[in-house]
């Protein structure tokens, strides 16, 4: 237990171990468990509802019941330590003198000091249980799991740290403690592995590979990755190589941001004819191909435009794109002179912007949705007054209903009478090639058809294109290197990129040894990312995987509400995942970064996170539809059911009638998952009724 320095009058709460409660002048109690688990709640979910309070302590008892419960255990602790150490009337909190070595335990992460996380291993309100309070006992289990991310990472930095500097012997027992936390971790026994070799016991080395690959299989009837396989085989022949010391490199500016664009003279071209025909122009191509800086570069050369991009996660929110495009603009012109009516169709999907007072009705039939695109019409050509070129980037993640919105702005923008003062602007869309919905793709396909858009097509860079982008970049001119940097990027502009930067990072220009590099150059930009994101402090990586499970509209304040962590200290993260290239504003760099990071987020942290986004967007009455998500995603189906029933009736409300009926399935789903067949039962015949109607409408 790491020691606290308090004031005179402090109390000390120990919620890690064994509960103690520990006052000024000598006295010292063991809380009784809900007691204890009132004082954790405090100290890290902060001020709380005294009926957020007593619904979590006493779920099945009346509410002046539990409230009575609530006021004794309270009055008992104020007898016993002289003093109110929970303070306030409706909302509770903890008082100032009152320190708590949980709190001190997140605030070390916070701040990145995996030191003082080493030295604590207790269980948050160890031998305590709560069964009888189901949903007090998910937040203490989700609390208990965090606690195991945040000394998994600390382990992970300690092991960094200690290998780089040769001390292996003391980087082994980090990995030995590294395993206990996950026993079946494949990267922990990786690091056992080599840190065996790496101190001369190759036998040892060979026997801990052996139990690897005995778990897995027990475990999982799987056999190791490929880089398990790998790092064996080399050891089988002593040729693993000790880690040099990191030393951390600026990247330049040209590495940040390529200073030409390289090898598109003929889509730029294609891009200029359709430009000045006034067709829509759809840019399709692999991840990392180029499509933004090109589709942007493009627009740039043309004078004003504004870019708008999809999220992974809006396509599960209707209208989720299109609010973001439009609240966007709004912002970018807020002295807008509409009248009412369109006032009132916009805070249909702004709210803050609906006439002062009026209550706006929700989307009930056809009509209204008509009117409402109108309305937005409206909106878009005063609001777009100026700008020559809009982007929308990444469509494969755009919901459905914000692109059929997309589609009718485009097709009657252009309509009425010429305003040679006010030309409409020109669209761009990029999307990612196979991953259109089939409804999206079949409607780019007719517009195509019809000669009213035109599709480009982004192909990997050539070698002799690749070694101009080189030139840019400042990579040796080393033949053999450059060669390998061509073949194993694959012609992708992100995936040089992202090898470029690393090796710049990891000192490897500066050493003069690239050509001679095998790792950690990969043809997977994916490892590549990784290799970067294993740079991050503790606290950067957390916020970027919080991020990550959020999918779109996030900031740094619902990061920070999400890891439970200070503003400040979420903001500082922030700073360093925008320094090391891995977001930027309020998204990440590229989808590729997003989707390492996902990917490199243990099941267990990841169901962690879902419900820790939950439980936030709850309380800041977030979207149904994604509160469900990640209740779902979170694998906590009892309360994805409800909220994808409240998704489907607020969908309803607006109209949204295959939404509806997606969501009344999904709930279903989850209630037939439970084995409440009533409700699952109620809830598929809902979904029914609404595809009934769909197919009426549909048919008219």
């Amino acid at each position: 237990m790491f020691s606290i320095h308090m004031s005179q009058n402090a109390w000390h709460v120990q919620l890690l171990g064994p509960v103690h409660l520990r006052g000024p002048d000598g006295l010292e109690q063991r809380p009784e468990r809900k007691l204890a688990a009132c004082l954790a709640y405090l100290a890290l979910e902060g001020a709380t509802p005294r009926g957020k309070l007593v619904g979590l302590l006493w779920p099945d008892s009346p509410e002046h019941t539990a409230r009575n419960n609530l006021s004794q255990m309270l009055r008992k602790l104020r007898l016993f330590a002289n003093a109110d150490l929970v303070t306030g009337g409706d909302l509770l909190t903890l008082s100032p003198d009152v320190q708590v070595d949980a709190a001190r335990l997140r605030d070390h992460f916070a701040q990145g000091r995996a030191d003082e996380i080493l030295t604590q291993n207790a269980e948050l309100l160890a031998g305590l249980r709560y069964d009888d309070c189901p949903d007090l006992d998910d937040w203490v289990t989700a609390e208990r799991e965090r606690h195991t991310e945040w000394r998994g990472l600390a382990v992970r930095a300690e092991i960094a740290r200690l290998e780089g500097a040769g001390e292996y012997a003391a980087a082994l027992v980090q990995a030995r403690t590294l395993l206990d936390l996950d026993a079946v971790s494949e990267e922990a026994w990786r690091h056992v592995i080599r840190l065996h070799y790496l101190l001369g016991d190759r036998p040892a080395a060979l026997r801990a590979y052996q139990k690897c690959k005995e778990v897995l299989w027990r475990e999982f009837q799987t056999e190791p990755l490929a880089e398990t396989v790998q790092l064996a085989r080399e050891i089988e022949r002593g040729t693993v190589p000790a880690p040099a010391p990191v030393k951390t490199s600026a990247l330049p500016l040209a590495v940040l941001r390529p200073p030409h664009l390289i090898g598109r003279e003929e889509e730029w071209a294609r891009l200029d004819e359709a430009w000045e025909r006034g067709q829509m122009i759809y840019v399709e191509g692999d991840p990392g191909v180029g499509k933004t800086r090109l589709v942007t570069d493009f627009a740039a050369s043309k004078g004003v435009f504004i870019e708008f991009r999809g999220r992974p996660g809006d396509v599960h929110q209707p209208f989720t794109s299109s609010a973001r495009n439009y609240r966007a603009l709004a912002e970018r012109a807020p002295n807008l002179d509409l009248e009412p009516w369109v006032w009132r169709e916009v805070g249909r999907v702004l709210p803050e912007y609906a006439p002062p007072g009026e209550i706006v009705e929700p989307l009930s039939s056809g009509a209204d949705l008509l009117r409402y695109r109108q309305a937005m019409l409206v909106f878009s050509r005063q609001a777009y007054r100026g700008i020559r070129t809009v982007i929308a980037d990444d469509i494969q993640f755009y919901d459905h209903p914000s692109t059929r919105d997309g589609l009718y702005f485009f097709a009657n923008m252009f309509a009425g009478p010429h305003d040679p003062e006010n030309p409409a602007p020109r669209v761009i869309g990029t999307y990612r090639s196979g991953e259109l919905m089939p409804e999206v793709m079949r409607d780019v396909e007719e517009l195509v058809r019809q000669g009213v858009a035109v599709h480009i097509r982004l192909r990997p860079l050539g070698e002799d294109l690749l070694g101009a982008l080189m030139d840019d970049l400042g990579v040796p001119t080393d033949p053999t290197l450059r060669q390998r940097l061509a073949r194993y990027s694959g012609g992708s502009p992100l995936f040089l990129l992202e090898i470029v930067k690393h090796l710049i990072e990891s000192g490897t220009f500066a050493s003069g040894a690239a050509s001679a590099v095998s790792l950690p150059i990969t043809a997977r930009v994916g490892e590549v990312i990784s290799r970067r994101l294993a740079r991050l402090s503790a606290p950067a990586l957390q916020a970027a995987r919080a991020a990550s499970v959020l999918q779109s509209d996030f900031d740094v304040e619902l990061v920070a509400e999400v890891l439970g962590a200070p503003l400040l200290d979420t903001a500082a993260a922030w700073e360093e995942l925008e320094a090391a290239g891995i977001v930027r504003g309020h998204g990440f760099w590229h989808d590729l970064v997003y989707e390492t990071v996902s990917r490199g987020i243990p099941a267990s942290v990841r169901a962690l996170l879902h419900r820790a986004a939950a439980r936030t967007l709850e309380r800041l009455d977030g979207h149904s539809a994604r509160v469900a998500r990640h209740w779902q995603e979170g694998g906590k189906l009892d309360l994805a059911g409800p909220a994808f029933l409240r998704a489907a009736r607020e969908a309803e409300d607006r109209y949204q009638l295959a939404e509806t009926a997606q969501f009344y399935a999904s709930a279903a789903s989850a209630f037939e998952a439970l084995g409440r067949s009533d409700e699952a039962t109620a809830a598929r015949l809902a979904a029914e009724r609404v595809q009934s109607q769909l197919l009426s409408v549909s048919v008219q």
